[in-house]
């Protein structure tokens, strides 16, 4: 078994702006793996050689984003606001799809994302720690 823990590999995610994202059905996925040959063959002949502008209306919240963690290692994601800090942990705990690249997660990963969501103020940190981890169905002796 690899002591690697979590792989990522040319991670990316764009967003669209101003715009829902349509969640597609088996049935559109099929068509599209379908087509998918055609529009390549298309999209070659109909290139002069030149990539395809972004389109203006999206922005990449991560971008090439590559690394890897060890098992029992520790880490943190610091960076301004707009970053993709978020972004990231979302790909990383499957609430969101990566728009580009792979992300290979080794165990079982469990999320609080959202800062002081669920934190008692009336306990330590340490307690919070395990109330939090309870919730997650993570055990006492996992955390200590």
């Amino acid at each position: 078994m690899s002591d690697i823990a979590i792989r990522c590999e040319g991670l990316g995610k764009q967003y669209r702006i101003g715009k829902r994202e349509r969640y597609q059905t088996l049935r559109d996925k099929l068509t599209d793996a379908m087509y998918a040959p055609f529009r390549k063959v298309r999209a070659a002949f109909n290139s002069n050689g030149h990539q395809p502008a972004e389109d203006e209306d999206t922005i990449w919240a991560l971008k090439d984003v590559s690394f890897e963690i060890k098992h029992g290692e520790v880490i943190g994601v610091i960076g301004r606001n707009g970053a993709g800090k978020s972004t990231l942990l979302k790909i990383l705990s499957r609430i969101t799809e990566p728009t580009a690249g792979q992300v290979a997660i080794h165990g079982r990963v469990g999320s609080w994302l959202e800062v002081g969501v669920g934190f008692q103020p009336e306990l330590s940190g340490r307690d919070n720690l395990y109330l939090n981890s309870t919730i997650l169905e993570i055990m006492r002796a996992e955390i200590s």
